[in-house]
């Protein structure tokens, strides 16, 4: 991820700062993941007995392109006042998203007999908060470095995918899939490094 923060200062006493900043970055931060859910059943086909057998594999990527943050910090000023180490918190925005396949494939009597596909997706932004410490101190001239950790919850994100069905040649039964519902809960943590010019 990468990004830029602008904010402002307030020097409450010679240990003591208060500050808000907002914050925005692009990121390509993504996690995947794979389920397997294998079945089998018996079923009719004329006077046949038949045996089914078959799984439903899903296959999806949950992902965050960007988010920012809007949050105050107080700050402990120390080392002969040129380093601050700081909490801050507040609001958290971004969008999140996921998308995925689901296929249901299987046998008949061990022949290869059927195989359905679908794809799911959503995205959105979301809205949540954000929490966490760091540590800024003076570099040079009006620079200043700045290392902090951050955990930030996005809340959740549903989807629903449509179900497609084929029918079992010779069987009076049909199989179905693709009819895929997700809740995901999108969390992250964070540790950053950067660069502030004070315009003072």
């Amino acid at each position: 991820m990468g990004g830029g923060q602008i904010g402002y200062n307030w020097q409450l006493s010679p240990i003591w700062v208060a500050g808000l900043e907002a914050d925005f970055q692009g990121a390509l931060e993504r996690a995947n993941s794979n389920l397997s859910n294998p079945f089998s059943t018996t079923t009719t086909g004329g006077v046949t007995t038949l045996t089914v057998t078959g799984a439903s594999v899903t296959n999806y990527t949950t992902q965050i392109d960007w988010f920012g943050t809007v949050r105050g910090r107080l700050g402990y000023v120390w080392g002969n006042g040129e380093v601050m180490s700081y909490l801050t918190g507040g609001l958290a925005y971004g969008e999140v998203k996921i998308h995925g396949t689901n296929t249901v494939s299987g046998f008949l009597n061990n022949t290869p007999e059927f195989s359905v596909i679908q794809t799911f997706g959503h995205s959105q932004v979301n809205t949540g908060w954000v929490v966490g410490y760091g540590t800024e101190g003076h570099l040079t001239g009006n620079w200043t470095w700045k290392i902090e950790g951050l955990y930030m919850d996005l809340g959740h994100v549903d989807t629903v995918g449509v179900t497609s069905g084929v029918f079992i040649s010779d069987v009076t039964s049909k199989a179905t899939g693709g009819g895929v519902t997700s809740n995901s809960h999108f969390t992250d943590g964070i540790l950053r490094a950067g660069l502030n010019y004070k315009f003072y």
